[in-house]
């Protein structure tokens, strides 16, 4: 992660009392090689049958019919080899190599090998939602879901420390359908500035759902004409509302124990709300010299410089730290073929190049702004497995 506070440091910064103690420390902490190949460095967190399973799993997804018909071949593992087997070998191979564990006591063992080669873990709750079960259902789904999250602050806290980081996703806390709905009226408003400030409404001392029929008035005051006249029914105010408070909640976990949180990205069709509900968010918990707040950017979209630029302004008229991670894009295949069955423009870049220019030019974007305003009032996360771009991102700042 780099701040406008970071700075790189060496072994030669180290008192060093001889040669040999030197050498030691050289070993240990070598200096940073931005070719990448020191494998026996990356990888040393990792016992041997680790590595050769996730040779195995990679060379499995390099497999087209294999990844091209995965749910077909998961439904028959599950049907000749029952639930149990089946989940067993995939706990052991994929499912294993992917996610740390499904409970605090299974990947505590994991962040303690990290950490103990200065890895810091960011906890990810994996989790999204969908229409298909009853609205009582879901209520208590997306309680669950917060509660999971709020329970992933408390034990990066609890094993990480302090200022350590977790990820969320908004679609596992509201209906996708009513937050898709909600994502077209915020498109319509082009300067979402004139809404008002979502959770200070909220954190109000006496908060009711006043506040949101408040919002939903000054949604329907400023929005521009729409092909579809778009009205919210009180069920899915309500939905909103609930999404607000424990969105609200998760952030106030935050705070209580020092923890920030990324919230990811996701489809274009959310990416509006996910983005207004991120810079709200910001605008009310990020005013205290601690980043509790992160969006994300998605770089394969066409329109993700002129969002963040946005964005940027946003935050230094209301003067709260701007967080952000940038990551590529994880939606390209859908996205194009959503364009193609809709007939509307295609959002993602041409190409990769263009892609990695996108990504370069929002990394730029945002380290001009760290010049403009106070120390640390703008972080940015470079979340990108690409070498070029992270060479790109370590030799312009340093």
């Amino acid at each position: 992660m780099l701040t406008s506070g970071h700075y790189a440091s060496t072994t030669s910064s180290v008192p060093i009392l001889n040669e040999t103690k030197k050498q030691d420390i050289r070993r240990e902490y070598p200096l940073l090689d931005t070719t990448f190949n020191q494998y026996q460095i990356g990888y040393r967190y990792r016992r041997n049958l680790e590595l050769l399973r996730g040779y195995f799993v990679y060379r499995l997804f390099s497999i087209n019919f294999l990844v091209n018909n995965q749910n077909k071949i998961a439904d028959w593992g599950h049907r000749l080899l029952g639930e149990k087997i089946f989940q067993k070998i995939l706990k052991y191979t994929a499912f294993g190599h992917f996610v740390g564990g499904e409970s605090p006591e299974e990947i505590i063992p994991i962040i303690h090998r990290l950490q103990k080669y200065h890895v810091q873990p960011i906890l990810d709750y994996s989790v999204e939602s969908d229409d298909t079960d009853s609205s009582n259902q879901l209520d208590r789904m997306h309680d669950e879901n917060m509660m999971k999250f709020i329970e992933c602050i408390k034990t990066s806290h609890d094993i990480c420390g302090i200022d350590n980081l977790i990820a969320i996703k908004v679609t596992a806390l509201i209906r996708p359908s009513v937050l898709k709905k909600f994502n077209t009226v915020l498109k319509s408003i082009k300067n979402q500035m004139i809404l008002p400030a979502l959770f200070e409404l909220l954190n109000e001392e006496e908060p009711n759902e006043r506040a949101i029929t408040y919002f939903q008035q000054s949604l329907t005051k400023h929005q521009k004409e729409l092909s579809s006249n778009i009205v919210f029914t009180s069920d899915e105010l309500k939905e909103i509302y609930q999404l607000l408070i424990r969105l609200n909640k998760i952030a106030q976990a935050c705070v209580q124990y020092k923890i920030s949180i990324m919230i990811d990205a996701e489809q274009t069709y959310f990416q509006t709300a996910i983005n207004y509900l991120a810079n709200e968010l910001q605008r009310y918990y990020n005013k205290y010299n601690v980043p509790f707040i992160y969006g994300t950017y998605q770089c394969y979209l066409k329109e993700t410089l002129d969002c963040l630029k946005q964005d940027l302004v946003l935050a230094e008229k209301y003067n709260y730290i701007f967080a952000a991670k940038l990551v590529r894009g994880a939606y390209m295949e859908q996205e194009r073929r959503l364009a193609r069955e809709h007939d509307y423009e295609d959002p993602i870049n041409d190409d990769f190049e263009v892609t990695t220019q996108m990504y370069h030019a929002c990394f730029d974007e945002v380290m001009k702004s760290t010049v403009k305003r106070s120390p640390n009032q703008v972080r940015v996360m470079i979340a990108s497995h690409n070498e070029d771009t992270v060479r790109y991102a370590i030799q312009k700042y340093f």
